[in-house]
């Protein structure tokens, strides 16, 4: 068994909505199955990857924000702690 990290982005009466949810499950297509079954709308899109410690905090949000179309201004760039001066 595999732990499934599955993101539905959808719309709830004009407000995009994410709902992230976990599903043990041996293979992508078994877990796909249980999402498809669990999706929280009608017309959604959906992404499915395995658990990984690779994951960080908001990932799912910023993602969420780019596959709406939206522009994530107060998300920190990773690479703005990194001081130039130091050659």
């Amino acid at each position: 068994m595999q732990v499934w990290i599955v993101e539905f982005i959808y719309d709830d009466a004009g407000v995009t909505r994410v709902r992230t949810a976990k599903i043990n499950a041996p293979d992508y297509d078994t877990a796909r199955g249980f999402a498809l079954g669990d999706a929280p709308a009608g017309d959604f899109v959906m992404s499915l990857y395995p658990q990984s410690d690779d994951q960080f905090l908001e990932q799912v949000t910023v993602r969420a924000h780019e596959m709406a179309g939206r522009t994530v201004s107060d998300v920190p760039d990773p690479d703005d702690d990194i001081d130039e001066d130091d050659s």
